[in-house]
């Protein structure tokens, strides 16, 4: 059995979306479980990525600007990016050119990697949040690097159990607003491996939970008026991990 399909069999299982397309623009239902882990814990993190460094470290660098597409759906496998600063936005786009949300992903988390090991189509679509800095490696070094190392094969598994359950996938809808933002930035959180989410604009915020800027104000202050979080736009601090843990918890 080929690298390719040892490490697919692995991690394709259920299908997820792939997020990722070859053809990169040139740049400067469960419910969802509140991360367990405190997002101003980035010990893993700092882990995390030098192991990483060990496939990336030899591929070149790109900076995206806001708005930016990074990724196209429905071109073939090529490349895969990991996210060095910056927020990248998922979509799935529709013929009748609306888009279903799918994804926000962030430090140190990978774009393409799914279609890379299935060789399929890439099915969605990438752009940039804000001002986004990746790493790009082809897919030929991305799947050599994880054939010759358990410990990243172990990761990458890791990643994917995480997309499963990130943002809309995990129904963050179904939620009260205060309750599905407040889960989103816990999530969010532990992505960029700080308390604080920072660059992605009340809009985007809005549109991940379906609902219109005002009703996001209205959660937004709940949340300060808690003491949970402190907010200078793009800016949201999680001045109270505690109190948005039970706010994630509750029904508002």
């Amino acid at each position: 059995m080929s690298v390719r399909m040892r490490l697919y069999s692995l991690i394709a299982r259920p299908v997820i979306k792939d997020v990722g397309a070859s053809t990169i623009s040139r740049g400067s239902q469960e419910e969802a479980p509140v991360p367990a882990r405190p997002p101003n814990c980035g010990g893993d993190a700092v882990d995390t990525d030098l192991r990483w460094e060990s496939i990336f470290s030899q591929g070149k660098t790109i900076c995206y600007r806001s708005g930016q597409p990074m990724l196209l759906k429905g071109s073939p496998k090529g490349n895969v990016l990991r996210v060095v600063e910056g927020w990248a936005l998922a979509t799935d786009p529709h013929p009748d050119g609306t888009r279903t949300f799918l994804e926000l992903r962030g430090r140190g988390q990978l774009l393409g990697e799914t279609s890379a090991l299935s060789g399929e189509l890439r099915n969605a679509d990438v752009t940039a949040v804000c001002r986004t800095v990746v790493q790009v490696v082809g897919h030929e070094r991305f799947l050599a690097g994880l054939g010759c190392n358990d410990v990243l094969v172990g990761m990458l598994l890791d990643a994917q159990q995480l997309h499963k359950t990130a943002n809309v996938r995990a129904g963050l809808r179904r939620f009260g607003v205060a309750s599905g933002l407040s889960r989103l930035l816990l999530d969010l959180a532990r992505t960029a491996g700080v308390p604080l989410v920072a660059g992605i604009p009340q809009k985007v915020l809005a549109d991940v939970l379906g609902v219109t800027p005002r009703t996001l104000y209205g959660a937004v202050a709940e949340l300060g008026r808690r003491g949970a979080i402190s907010t200078r736009w793009p800016v949201v601090h999680i001045t109270d991990e505690v109190v948005l843990k039970e706010l994630a918890r509750s029904d508002a």
